[in-house]
């Protein structure tokens, strides 16, 4: 009786994981195709220059629109700070994803230096689905970018 149940709850764990990825590829496959595709995009850039503070920061914003709907909203920003020690350079980047208004995916990266961070967040009816960050704080980091999502989605679509 327990190898039986044990062999139903990995069949269970198993059947589960193996949605869970057949929809992160699907949303993969969604993403190669907005990139490929030829939508127009909108730009703009945005300069905050502190020298009071050590700081400059340089914002590119990009998004794709499509009949009202928000494809695709991307946050590239460069800092450059100005510290007693030298300079230090920051390149970081959130890529937000979107089907029918509904955030699907996001892709970050932080680079400094030679070190690289990357992690991305899937989503699935307004739901964290799966994120390679693990750590204690990837749950949260998760709401928090569906929230913020939500919030591009109105200030982009009026």
């Amino acid at each position: 009786m327990k190898i039986l149940l044990s062999i139903l709850l990995i069949v269970a764990f198993i059947r589960g994981y193996s949605q869970d990825t057949i929809k992160t590829k699907q949303i993969d496959l969604l993403i190669f195709n907005i990139n490929k595709s030829s939508l127009p995009v909108h730009r703009d850039t945005l300069i905050q220059d502190r020298p009071e503070l050590g700081l400059k920061m340089i914002t590119y914003l990009t998004t794709i629109v499509k009949d009202n709907e928000l494809i695709k909203y991307v946050n590239f920003v460069n800092t450059t700070i100005i510290e007693s020690g030298g300079t230090r350079k920051i390149s970081s980047s959130s890529t937000f994803y979107y089907n029918q208004n509904k955030l699907i995916k996001v892709e970050e990266f932080l680079i400094e230096g030679d070190t690289k961070k990357e992690a991305n967040w899937y989503y699935s009816e307004d739901k964290p689905l799966y994120y390679t960050l693990q750590s204690e704080k990837s749950e949260a980091r998760a709401v928090f970018l569906l929230e913020t999502s939500k919030a591009f989605v109105k200030q982009v679509i009026k």
